[in-house]
């Protein structure tokens, strides 16, 4: 493996994990603000995929450099993946199907729009 395959994969692992905390901690502070504020579980899907798709571009934004379109769908995908795992480890089931897929491609395009805004911003 060449050093910038090397270095593509590492910046692609790093985005994961940013976007996976950051989707843990506003998915717990969802949580809270469900538990103290009632409110209504019909939007409880529609926000957990905003913020899995606002987590995935962000963490693009903060971590790719290079290859940012590339290397953005990829983590945006692994991210979708991971969380799934994550909430299905804390959930004690697992269960796939067609959402699931929709999930990943949806996290795929977040993480490619993620990656083209941060190279944007960088001036590449």
């Amino acid at each position: 493996m060449s050093s910038e395959s090397r270095r593509l994969l590492a910046q692609t692992c790093r985005s994961i994990c940013v976007s996976a905390l950051i989707v843990l901690a506003a998915v717990l502070v969802f949580a809270l603000l469900i538990r103290f504020l009632s409110i209504s579980s019909a939007v409880i899907m529609p926000v957990n995929q905003v913020i899995k798709l606002l987590s995935v571009a962000a963490g693009c934004i903060l971590c790719l450099r290079e290859k940012p379109v590339l290397c953005g769908a990829a983590a945006g995908a692994g991210t979708a993946l991971v969380t799934y795992f994550l909430f299905a480890a804390i959930a004690g089931s697992i269960s796939f199907g067609w959402g699931n897929v929709a999930d990943f491609a949806f996290g795929a395009l977040a993480g490619a729009v993620g990656g083209a805004i941060g190279g944007v911003i960088r001036g590449r």
